[in-house]
């Protein structure tokens, strides 16, 4: 079996402690399949403290026989991202892809003297002034406002995975690559980023784990400074626990946590966890039918139980 990204190393963990919680929001999630094989996932929430709604719309489209994903995303900040990928094509195992974000109300601009402006949307930076009146007035100014680009490879392997990507900039890319290597559970890990422009290298990360099905342990050092660990139980069917460690040298800061999910049934768990600062959060997921699941969650602060400020979360998923 073939490892996991750098980034998904102790996923197991993680998801005890952050999935089923959705504190201080009210969120929707929407997802179908149309039969022509498009996928459609619309998702928004309202922050109950600022009020502020945030949607977003997401496509996606394969066509297995070329090994190609497309996949378009626009959010209320109005942002639109696109991403499209082949994989197993070139080479068994290796997946190409290239993804972009543009917003659109901040792309092209055209200025002419009068007040006039005509505007409309690319992503790539260029300025030109291709003319000015006598008070340096510019009387026509084009411009190509800054806009993200990316190229990403990934390379699968029965006892390796190997990532890099590094964004279109033409004054110097930031590169990310990363590497994971498995031996009989083992797991081992680095991940590394450099930034061409300041010949810098702007982070420097180990791993170490081992994974035996239903429990995994997962031990990182981020830059030299930070120091963390987890822990990942199955009990038994029902049953998860995890445990999150973390130091920091600079400021000895410690982080320290418990979490458990239990499942009722096949269609209804509770979740639990708890942290150094005395943050309690609880959850309860319901599956009410086929394609509509509820979930409820609230964070209560044990430091001030009494002085209020304890959150709740509700979301609905619907999928058909």
């Amino acid at each position: 079996m073939a490892p996991p990204s750098y980034s998904d190393l102790g996923k197991q963990a993680r998801d005890v402690f952050n999935r089923g919680y959705h504190f201080g929001l009210w969120k929707l999630d929407v997802k179908t399949k149309t039969n022509s094989g498009v996928e459609f996932s619309t998702s928004g929430h309202s922050n109950q403290d600022t009020g502020k709604v945030f949607g977003s719309l997401e496509t996606k489209y394969k066509v297995k026989e070329y090994g190609l994903n497309f996949s378009e995303k626009w959010n209320t900040d109005n942002t639109l991202t696109s991403e499209v990928s082949v994989e197993n094509q070139l080479v068994k195992g290796l997946k190409v892809s290239f993804d972009g974000m543009f917003v659109p109300h901040t792309g092209y601009v055209r200025r002419e003297r009068g007040g006039r402006r005509l505007s409309c949307g690319f992503s790539f930076k260029y300025r030109h002034k291709l003319a000015t009146s006598g008070n340096n007035e510019p009387v026509i100014t084009l411009s190509y406002r800054s806009k993200t680009g990316r190229f990403k490879t990934a390379y699968t392997h029965d006892r390796v995975r190997v990532d890099a990507d590094f964004n279109v900039d033409l004054s110097g890319p930031l590169v990310n690559a990363s590497g994971v290597a498995s031996y009989q559970g083992w797991l081992a890990g680095y991940q590394v980023a450099f930034d061409s422009q300041k010949s810098k290298i702007t982070a420097n990360n180990f791993a170490v784990g081992y994974s035996a099905g239903d429990f995994v342990l997962h031990t990182n050092v981020n830059d030299g400074r930070e120091f963390g660990g987890l822990i990942y139980q199955r009990c038994n069917d029902r049953l998860e626990t995890a445990v999150q460690l973390s130091w920091a040298s600079g400021s000895n800061a410690t982080k320290f946590g418990l979490g458990a999910k239990y499942d009722l049934d096949k269609d209804a768990c509770v979740r639990a966890k708890v942290n150094n600062q005395s943050q309690i959060g609880l959850g309860y997921q319901q599956k009410l039918r086929d394609g509509v699941t509820l979930t409820l969650s609230t964070l209560v602060d044990g430091k001030n139980f009494n002085a209020g400020g304890h959150k709740l979360g509700i979301a609905l998923e619907l999928e058909a």
